[in-house]
């Protein structure tokens, strides 16, 4: 789904920090895969990425899109759940993965454009492949969001 349009939050405050996640993986090839690395390859000027982290959605509560680092809103803290970046992340046949992944993106200005085009590097056997697909995550600065104690 994030690789068919955009995602976007229009509340975003300098200085916070967000999760900002990457299209989740499939493999759609006769053989098991293994990711070993995924990044947005255009990040605008106004956001900087802290890291990148794999997470399993079956921790999390699904895989996040975007969301607050700091836990309101909600969601679950993506600090304390397992971190499976630096590690291969298989993906079986004909098959999604569990596992996603995000970037911590400190918002340090007025962004200038979306994160956009994710690039996953991969190896299938002893071959080592990298695929780029579209996507889009639009952060703009806004009034706060308000949340209940």
């Amino acid at each position: 789904m994030q690789s068919a349009g955009d995602v976007g939050y229009e509340h975003a405050q300098i200085g916070d920090e967000y999760w900002a996640g990457l299209p989740l993986t499939w493999n759609t090839s006769a053989q098991d895969v293994e990711i070993t690395k995924a990044e947005f390859s255009q990040v605008p000027k106004g956001l900087k990425v802290i890291e990148y982290r794999a997470l399993n959605g079956n921790q999390t509560d699904g895989n996040i899109l975007f969301a607050r680092t700091d836990g309101k809103g909600g969601m679950p803290d993506l600090f304390k759940a397992r971190n499976y970046a630096g590690h291969p992340v298989k993906v079986k046949a004909k098959s999604g993965s569990d596992i996603y992944f995000v970037a911590r993106v400190k918002v340090t200005g007025p962004p200038q454009g979306a994160l956009r085009d994710c690039r996953f590097w991969y190896r299938q056997g002893s071959q080592q492949y990298q695929q780029q697909l579209e996507c889009s995550t639009i952060v703009s600065l806004g009034p706060p969001l308000k949340y209940e104690k």
